[in-house]
């Protein structure tokens, strides 16, 4: 039993305890840290619906409330560390609902709207009272609207999001007008917690590392292979700012970047001719646009990189369930200097070693660093002491796949799909990568940061650079799917 939400009510609409992974989610929620996760898809229908009213989406709810038994769980006692999941036999739709406009003033782009809606989003505090997710409804025409599916991370990890729009998208196949707004759902346990001692087994060794990596003498603990931080930043990675925090001026910042259908396929097909994968070839090309956009002369030599992984399928759960099932990778990479050769030719080195790398951990359950947060006798009081420390990474780039529906999509489709992140204050990474596409369709790729957090000056100078990473990775990738026109003509 882990020392974390070990104290919990037993009586009435109590399903079970948090596990220490949700319980570091609801620490970061209920300090502010960590705001709102998001993932959206633009929905396209075949016929005219009433975009902007609830009874177009209320017999889609129902169902996705009827599947999911997260999304009738309201997360209780958010304020300690012992928070627990609690039944809510009543849930009124139309708190889960909300409905945007899009602005008519500006002649904007879908793309545009979407990123100009998402940090309202990310950094609104989503209500604890009741199940914490809504809807956020933003029409394009009276076919074809965004749908951003809003949920507290306790609920859910990215692929939550995939899994609730597979659910949304299959009912809305079924075209049922509801006007009842209160749903009682029935009962249903909560699947356990995935960062058990039995999933995640911790050697002696490794959770002594921090302790005696911090106390040790520097030559002593680095002969034991002892570290202080699990992921070995050192003072020459750049991590942007200090950790800081304000509560009325925190502010995520998003920059969408979309790569198209045949860009992604052509990616695909290099990766596969390389033995590699997209994830490594990505951390491959976000190394190489930092190296070259950050500014210089450089006053550090490496990068922090974590990669998060699903860890599902290495326990025995479907990507159809939603839960917390993720867990991360940590490495250090030098500054990129040399991904291109004299000649125009790409090294596929090193996408090729990540993707090994991350083949590897993805399979592995003993000394996961997620394993070592159920020692923590206070998650909060953890989380709090993260302010005025350096960031845990340099960035942190998620990538939920491609997403495929459940069945036929005669009515309506999903034409393309958004995963963002909201700032995270407590650690987390100085830019958050955020990747998923739709199946024969184009890829999305969002970069998110705490605004204030870059150390590059102003607001506007931080979106500038953002900006230059992402026109950066968006022209070498570019190039690097030419070398697969050109090698086929030859």
């Amino acid at each position: 039993m882990w020392f974390l939400g070990s104290t919990t009510a037993t009586a009435g609409n109590f399903l079970r305890a948090a596990g220490p992974n949700e319980i570091r989610c609801v620490a970061r929620e209920s300090l502010g840290f960590y705001r709102t996760l998001v993932v959206g898809g633009i929905y396209e229908f075949v016929n005219t619906v009433d975009i902007n009213s609830i009874s177009t989406y209320n017999h889609a709810l129902r169902s996705c409330i009827g599947t999911h038994a997260r999304l009738s769980a309201i997360i209780a006692k958010n304020d300690t560390d012992s928070p627990y999941f609690e039944f809510c036999p009543r849930i009124d739709l139309s708190q889960h609902v909300q409905f945007l406009e899009r602005d008519g003033q500006y002649e904007e782009s879908e793309a545009g709207s979407i990123q100009r809606i998402l940090p309202g989003i990310l950094d609104e505090f989503i209500l604890s009272s009741i199940p914490s997710w809504k809807i956020v409804v933003l029409p394009f025409s009276d076919s074809r609207c965004f749908i951003a599916f809003a949920y507290s991370h306790a609920l859910g990890d990215g692929l939550s999001g995939c899994a609730f729009h597979r659910t949304f998208l299959d009912a809305l196949q079924e075209q049922r007008q509801e006007s009842n707004l209160i749903c009682k759902p029935i009962r249903k346990a909560l699947s356990p917690p995935f960062d058990t001692p039995e999933n995640l087994p911790i050697s002696w060794s490794y959770l002594l590392s921090p302790f005696l990596g911090q106390y040790l003498p520097k030559w002593l603990s680095s002969l034991c292979g002892f570290s202080s931080e699990m992921n070995a930043i050192t003072p020459s990675t750049w991590t942007g700012t200090a950790i800081f925090y304000d509560a009325d001026t925190l502010r995520t910042g998003v920059e969408l970047m979309t790569i198209d259908q045949d860009t992604v396929q052509d990616a695909l097909k290099l990766c596969r001719m390389n033995d590699a994968k997209l994830t490594g070839l990505l951390h491959q090309l976000i190394l190489d646009a930092l190296s070259e956009c950050l500014p210089k002369p450089h006053k550090f030599d490496r990068f922090g990189a974590g990669t998060a992984i699903n860890m599902r399928c290495t326990v025995g759960v479907s990507n159809d369930e939603m839960g917390v099932f993720a867990s991360g990778d940590f490495q250090m990479h030098l500054l990129q200097r040399n991904t291109w050769g004299e000649d125009g030719s790409f090294s596929w080195t090193l996408a090729r070693a990540i993707t090994d790398r991350l083949a590897i951990r993805a399979k592995e359950t003993q000394d996961q660093p997620l394993g070592l947060l159920r020692y923590l006798f206070s998650m909060r009081a953890w989380t709090l002491s993260k302010i005025g420390g350096r960031r845990d990474d340099s960035y942190a780039i998620s990538n939920l796949m491609s997403f495929q529906p459940l069945g036929k999509t005669d009515i309506c489709a999903i034409k393309e799909i958004v995963f963002c992140r909201p700032t995270d204050v407590a650690g987390g990474a100085a830019l958050s990568i955020n990747v998923v596409s739709v199946c024969d369709g184009p890829m999305n790729i969002t970069v998110n940061w705490q605004a204030g957090g870059l150390d590059l000056g102003n607001g506007e100078e931080e979106v500038m650079f953002v900006s230059a990473v992402c026109r950066h990775i968006e022209a070498r990738l570019a190039r690097l799917c030419k070398t697969l026109h050109v090698s086929k003509k030859s």
